[in-house]
Formats: structure tokens, C-alpha cells, sequence
């Protein structure tokens, strides 16, 4: 897959002991280098000039997974680097890779087995006590062998005369295996064989014959495709690079019938247009799984079934129709599950989904792998690895993403309003700090410059006091939380179809909404320092657009709060990703403009007082 033809001249990485890698583009930018460095380590800066990665066992694990050799990634970064390779991190790569690949879990008739090809590699993992707690009877199996018979297991039919552990499904927590398989070095690999397999139900469906795939999309299904399997893990791509299309082409691929698992109602009715856009698949043959939607009849064999992480995982009492089809759900083994916005399944919340959900491949789709809980880990043993992960800015350079211009403006907050702050609770002052008089003109401001040009406007606030208060004030429309799914598709739709229109959203707009049409947010409170809200909200706009070729960020910070302190490391991530801040401390020609909301001193010190005075907007900053 990579050359090995490397000259002197292209030692262009500077390797460290504790796995850090300087990769420079100054002096020679060669994309097949960048490729490899993206394959076998995480990016953790990918600037225009330097890149950083660092070596994790994780990263190795991929490589290994697509397809490379310990041998050939220890050659290649030997060729590679500038200075001599460390000895800790040849150890870290061989001992990293040595059992990966030799140990496979696998989903039949709803029972997991665990193929093991030695028994040598058997003694070795019955070492480790947590592993031999979990499996007390295993010292059967180090006297004689489970000879594999080919009927059982119809569709690996090349696995003779080898170690087979068959474990209980009901007894055995699956998660806890898979973590401490991962702990060892030993990971266990999950690779669907949907060629031979004859139990799961296959669909028929196909991909349309007139759709245009681009090339990053052909290289995160090659990752995902090889040698007739399907292996399990994420694909990380930007908001708006085809995620979806490349969930529809691996079912189109496995051609079983298949679960999509979204974050919210609107992403299930975004997949479903999806589906009927790009396949051939019917109406009837795609069914809802959400609440006050049981659109499933007795029997969903050969369906693809799209619902929410929170459908499957809540434990509360349920009404009669929805806990049978439930229980139909779980009873099934589903040839592919798509894992829209998989970083959320880390949460407690979240992971019992995929205890509930038998599925022999995993495919988890997201723009932002990051969690500020530090679970993002959880994922390779979770789902498995990361197999594909494009650069944003390379996107964007290619025209397959729209040019950001990103911005933070300081806002000064009124003496009286910033006396209020440095008295009042955190709740208050984190409206306080929102519903900023001075932020509010200068996003009353941005709205009518933007509007004049034609531009859709996405205003994003977590407080939803201060939600309500702009959106009434400027007399604008909104979503949060509460408001019904009828009522945000008819807002959505209205917003996509009017020119100039401005709509106000809470966090609830982060992930899953497709607006192509908007090319302008105004971000005027946020989620703390989230690097994930931060880089999910622009994306919201990276889409590309017919007539302008331009997106536009703007972050509204009030001055001397700790909005200041998070917005620095809000936006770490996209900085790492190559997007440049600019910081305007003054912003000239709004005083030109007449009508600004709050422009007066009466309308400034009502505001205050009703901010001082209501419980409401303390009691409401946590709802979205």
C-alpha cells in the first residue's frame, strides 16, 4: 500500500521516546507520507506547515487492521525519520502488534464465540487472572482442543482443527472481555464473513448507479472492506463530507438487514431521506423505531430499521407496543449497525446499546472524536478502531468543504451588568454573560448585515433564557428542547427555503440536523469549553454552496468573564485542525447602524432587572 522506494531526502518526521512525531511540510508535503503517519498514529495537530501525531496502541492497531506488517511500519518510519528510532518505541511497536489479529470474536445463532488459533496463545492469556475468572472451565480446553466443525459455523468455513471457546451471552459481560483482551495487547477482532453467512436474512438493495463517490469516501470503504469481510470501527470525517453516503454504501455492500442507531428524532428522519435518496430501497421497507412513531408491524425481518440511542437504552416502563418491538429488536442478529455520531456512546447512558443489540459488524460514523470525560478510549474495545480519518482543511482545499472564516468577538459588558457578575451565582452569571447588552447588538448587527446578503443564519445559545430573549426581541424563530418534532421540521424547512432567514437553535442543533443552506452561525453561549460543540457547530456550515464559497464563525465572548477562559480551549481542536481565529477586540460600523435591540439605557437596565429578579433563567440554563 505505501512505497518503499523512500530517498534520504524524504526523512521529513522527527520521532520522540514518548511517541510524538514532527512531520514537516515545509520542506517536502508528500501525501503518500501523510497517508502513513494517519494510519499508524493519532493526529494531534495538522497545521499548514507542521503536523503532529503521536504513536498510540490504539493507532498500531488500525495499521495492523489495514492491512500493514510490524515489519514494514518499523521500515518505513526508519526511512522516514530525521533521528534514530527510539529503542521504547521499536518495543512499543512489536510488542503493540505481536498478538494482534490472532484472536476473533464472533456473533452465531446470538451465542459470542472467542477463536483462539493456539494453545500456546490460550496459556499465555489464562495467565491473566481477570481473564480466567471470567472463563473458570477453560482448563478443559487446555487438555483438548474444540475441534471447529464446519456445520456449525457454516460461513467461516476456512478454520479447521482450532481453538474454539464458546461463551454464554447471558452470564458473560461482553464489554469487560473485550476491555481487558484490549489491556493485554490481544484486542479482540470482530470481522463480519457476510459472503458465506446464510443465517442473517440478506435485502436487496443497491446503491444508485448515478451517485458519484469521492476519493476519500473509496479509501474509508477499502479500510472497511477486505478480503470479503467487514471488519467493525469508525470513520472520522468533517460535517458535511458524506458520512452518510458511506454508512448506505457499506449496507448496500453487506446487503443484511440493518439497525442505523441516531442521537435525536430529526437525524431519523434525515437517514430515512438518505436512504430513499442514494438506494433503491422503498418507502416500506425502511421503518422508524422512535417515540410516538411505532411504525414496525409484527415482523421487521429484512428491514432496515433506523432509531435513537435513547430508544433502545432507556430502562423505564414503556408502553405495550414498543416494548414488543423491543424485544424483536434484541432478539435479532443484524448483519451491520450504523453508529451515527458515535462519540456519544461512551456515556453510561449510551454503551448498554450495544449490550442489547447483537450485531456482527459495527460501523461508527462521527466528525469529532472527542470527549472531555476522557471515555473517547472506551470506543476501540466498544466498537474497534479507527479506520479512516481525512484532513479538514485537505477537504476544503479540494472544494469538498466550504472556506471558514472563523472569528471571536470580545464584548465589553455595561459596569453595572459586570458589578452583577462578580456577586451573583454561577447560574446568573452565566446569563448574565449571554444576554450581554453589547453582545446583543453586535449579533442584532451580523443578522441584518447577513441577512442583506442572502445569507441563512444559525444563532446558537445553551442558555435557552437567553434563547428566548434574543429570539423574541429580534422577533426570530427558535428551537430548544421542548419544542415538538412537527414543529422543528416545519421550522427547519422553513428556514432551507427562505432567503435571508435567521433561525435561533439550542444545543439540540450540535449534531445530526442537515441545513446545507446555512452558511453563518453567531454563537452567543456555549457548552464550557467543549472542543466537540465547538468543531460540531461549524460544521454546520462547512457544506459547500453554489454561490458562495464561504462560511462564516462567529463566537461572541463577553470580556473579563470566564467565557474568555473556555472559548481558548473550545477552540483547540479546530486550530489543531488547521483553522485560524481571528480576534476582534473592536468592531467598527456599528455605531452606523439605527434600532440596534438594546441600543438604549432604559431597555439595558430592564434587562438587568429582570435577570436579577426571575428565578427562571437559573432554573433553565441546563435544559437544551
Amino acid at each position: 500500500m505505501f512505497s518503499y522506494r523512500l530517498t534520504l531526502e524524504t526523512k521529513i518526521i522527527w520521532i520522540s521516546p514518548s511517541g510524538y512525531i514532527l512531520f514537516e511540510l515545509f520542506k517536502k508535503k508528500t501525501k503518500e507520507i501523510e497517508d502513513f503517519l494517519v494510519t499508524v498514529s493519532e493526529p494531534v495537530s495538522r497545521t499548514k506547515k507542521i503536523q503532529e501525531f503521536v504513536l498510540t496502541p490504539y493507532a498500531l492497531y488500525a495499521a495492523v487492521t489495514s492491512g500493514l506488517y510490524v515489519w514494514d511500519i518499523l521500515k518505513i518510519i526508519i526511512k522516514l525519520s530525521k533521528n534514530l528510532l527510539p529503542k521504547m518505541i521499536y518495543k512499543m511497536i512489536l510488542n503493540c502488534t505481536k498478538f494482534y489479529g490472532k484472536v476473533n470474536l464472533i456473533l452465531y445463532k446470538c451465542n459470542y464465540f472467542i477463536y483462539i488459533p493456539s494453545l500456546f496463545l490460550l496459556k499465555f492469556l489464562l495467565t491473566d487472572l481477570k481473564v480466567s475468572k471470567t472463563f473458570p472451565n477453560l482448563t478443559w480446553y487446555l487438555k483438548r482442543a474444540f475441534k471447529f466443525k464446519s456445520n456449525k459455523i457454516n460461513y467461516l468455513n476456512n478454520i479447521e482443527n482450532k481453538l474454539i471457546i464458546e461463551t454464554n451471552f447471558n452470564t458473560i459481560d461482553i464489554e469487560k472481555i473485550r476491555k481487558r483482551f484490549l489491556e493485554l495487547d490481544c484486542p479482540l477482532v470482530e470481522e463480519y464473513d457476510y459472503i458465506h453467512d446464510t443465517h442473517v436474512l440478506n435485502i436487496k438493495i443497491d446503491f444508485s448507479p448515478t451517485a458519484y463517490i469521492r476519493n476519500y469516501q473509496e479509501k474509508s470503504l477499502s479500510k472497511i472492506f477486505n478480503k470479503g469481510r467487514a471488519r467493525s470501527g469508525v470513520i472520522v470525517l468533517p460535517c458535511g463530507a458524506g458520512k452518510t453516503i458511506i454508512g448506505i454504501i457499506a449496507v448496500c455492500i453487506i446487503k443484511k438487514i440493518s439497525l442505523v442507531v441516531c442521537n435525536s428524532t430529526v437525524s431519523v428522519e434525515q437517514w430515512k431521506r438518505q436512504f430513499l435518496k442514494w438506494s433503491n430501497l422503498k418507502d416500506k421497507k425502511i421503518k422508524k423505531f422512535i417515540t410516538g412513531s411505532f411504525e414496525m408491524k409484527k415482523n421487521i425481518t429484512g428491514e432496515i430499521v433506523i432509531t435513537t440511542y435513547s430508544m433502545i437504552s432507556f430502562g423505564g416502563q414503556r408502553a405495550r407496543l414498543s416494548a414488543s418491538l423491543l424485544r424483536e429488536i434484541k432478539k435479532d442478529e443484524w448483519g451491520v449497525t450504523l453508529l451515527d455520531e458515535v462519540h456519544v456512546v461512551p456515556a453510561n447512558v449510551f454503551r448498554k446499546v450495544l449490550g442489547i443489540i447483537k450485531t456482527h459488524s459495527k460501523l461508527g460514523l462521527t466528525a469529532t472524536l472527542l470527549r472531555e470525560d476522557r471515555k473517547v478510549g472506551d470506543i476501540n474495545f466498544l466498537i474497534g478502531p479507527k479506520l479512516y480519518e481525512t484532513n479538514w482543511l485537505d477537504l476544503e482545499k479540494f472544494g469538498y468543504l466550504a472556506t471558514a472564516c472563523c472569528a471571536e468577538i470580545c464584548c465589553n459588558m455595561p459596569s453595572d451588568y459586570y458589578s452583577c457578575y462578580l456577586s451573583e451565582s454561577i447560574s446568573t452569571r452565566q446569563v448574565l454573560c449571554a444576554l450581554n447588552p453589547n453582545k446583543a447588538e453586535i449579533c442584532d448587527f451580523l443578522i441584518k448585515y447577513h441577512e442583506k446578503r442572502g445569507d441563512h443564519v444559525l444563532v446558537f445559545s445553551d442558555n435557552v433564557f437567553a434563547l428566548r430573549s434574543y429570539a423574541t426581541k429580534l422577533k426570530k424563530s427558535f428551537i430548544y428542547g421542548a419544542t415538538g418534532s412537527l414543529e422543528r421540521m416545519r421550522l427547519l424547512k422553513n428556514f432551507q427555503s427562505r432567503k435571508g432567514q435567521t433561525l435561533f437553535i439550542s444545543r439540540i442543533g450540535d449534531t445530526s440536523i442537515d441545513l446545507p443552506e446555512a452558511n453563518v452561525i453567531i454563537q452567543i453561549s456555549s457548552h464550557y469549553g467543549s472542543r466537540r460543540q465547538e468543531a460540531q457547530r461549524l460544521g454546520r456550515i462547512l457544506r459547500p454552496k453554489i454561490k458562495s464559497k464561504h462560511a462564516f464563525f462567529y463566537s461572541l465572548v463577553s470580556s473579563g468573564t470566564e467565557e474568555m477562559f473556555y472559548s481558548t480551549k473550545r477552540q483547540q481542536f479546530l486550530v489543531s485542525q488547521g483553522y485560524d481565529f481571528k480576534t476582534l477586540t473592536k468592531f467598527t460600523g456599528i455605531n452606523k447602524v439605527n434600532k440596534l435591540v438594546f441600543n438604549l439605557e432604559e431597555e439595558k437596565k430592564t434587562l438587568l432587572t429582570q435577570i436579577l429578579s426571575t428565578e427562571t433563567p437559573c432554573k433553565r440554563t441546563n435544559f437544551t
